[in-house]
């Protein structure tokens, strides 16, 4: 063979060499890309298996919450209607209460104002009468019975004024009695009396004088 041939045949050569690396380059790179492709497909599927089961979550989640809003509208109505039964009978009974209540107070103001009607009028209590205490004669004391040291009057003297004071004590006794008894309340604790008579009697007293 020539060189010329063997040149030819070398560049054939390393003409193929590199279009074999190129493929198998390209090759790999599709494999790359398929392995990519199918990771991708297989992560989009499981996530669409899982929005699949969150939507038949979500409308099952719809679906009770639509059968218990209808439960508790009903029921809701229910104890409005049984609200209002309840409150028209409490209102009823304390209506009532009330009416009994007022004809019992009417009832019981009547007897009892019947009662004080019926009753007799109570007597004023009697008040016993304060009789006035009499003056009382005070014996002259033993300072004005002695007899002074400096005068000597006569015997007619002192007859004179044991008259006069006799005759004072007993004006001062018929005065007493014929002053008028006043009725004081039964309840008076004490009676103040001064015995004014008594200074008179005693003023008047006679002194005894020894001649």
């Amino acid at each position: 063979m020539t060189s010329k041939q063997l040149d030819r045949r070398r560049e054939q050569s390393a003409a193929a060499h590199a279009a074999a690396e190129r493929t198998r380059t390209t090759v790999t790179e599709l494999e790359n890309r398929l392995r990519t492709n199918a990771d991708l497909t297989t992560q989009q599927k499981q996530a669409l298996r899982n929005a699949e089961a969150e939507a038949r979550r979500l409308k099952r989640a719809l679906k009770t919450q639509a059968r218990d809003k209808d439960r508790l509208e009903k029921a809701h109505r229910k104890a409005v209607t049984r609200a209002g039964k309840a409150q028209s009978k409490a209102s009823a009974l304390e209506e009532k209460y009330g009416k009994s209540l007022l004809d019992d107070l009417i009832r019981r103001e009547k007897e009892r104002d019947r009662a004080s009607a019926s009753e007799p009028p109570t007597a004023e209590p009697a008040v016993e009468p304060v009789s006035p205490a009499l003056p009382a004669v005070v014996p002259p004391s033993p300072a004005e019975t002695a007899p002074p040291a400096t005068s000597n009057p006569p015997a007619t003297s002192n007859t004179a004024r044991a008259t006069a004071a006799r005759r004072t004590a007993a004006n001062a006794a018929s005065s007493a009695a014929a002053t008028p008894r006043t009725r004081t309340p039964r309840k008076t604790a004490t009676v103040d009396e001064t015995p004014a008579p008594a200074t008179t009697a005693r003023r008047g007293a006679p002194r005894k004088r020894t001649p």
